[in-house]
């Protein structure tokens, strides 16, 4: 089931008022790939609150002199550091989870010139 702030419900114009914008932006910012909205089986565009979300943050970047294409790589590396924390605090959880059972041997692998202690575990 979807959150609730990945509901699409909002059609474009709604959206619009919304993010005061104007819908033709929308349409633009997601000819340029910012924004990708639901589409239903007729084509209509619904638009989420993270959909609103991305749209405020949009405008927030443009409005202090941030070109489409600079909006779209700072996009892509919140998305990419968001993803990289979600993977941190999962290997934490299985490290924590495994030191607790106390069936973790560690491996020393060589970086460079620093070597690292990391348990061997197994992938879920």
């Amino acid at each position: 089931m979807a959150q609730p702030d990945e509901a699409a419900v909002y059609i474009i114009s709604v959206a619009a008022e919304l993010s005061g914008m104007h819908p033709q932006t929308l349409r633009i910012y997601e000819r340029k790939g910012l924004i990708e909205p639901y589409r239903t089986p007729g084509g209509t565009r619904r638009y989420s609150e993270a959909d609103l979300e991305r749209l405020a943050t949009i405008q927030e970047l443009t409005s202090v002199g941030v070109n489409l294409e600079g909006v779209r790589q700072i996009l892509s590396l919140r998305n990419d550091n968001d993803r990289l924390r979600y993977q941190v605090r999962r290997l934490r959880r299985i490290i924590e989870n495994a030191q607790a059972g106390g069936n973790v041997e560690a491996k020393v692998i060589e970086i460079g010139v620093r070597r690292r202690y990391l348990p061997d575990l197994l992938r879920d």
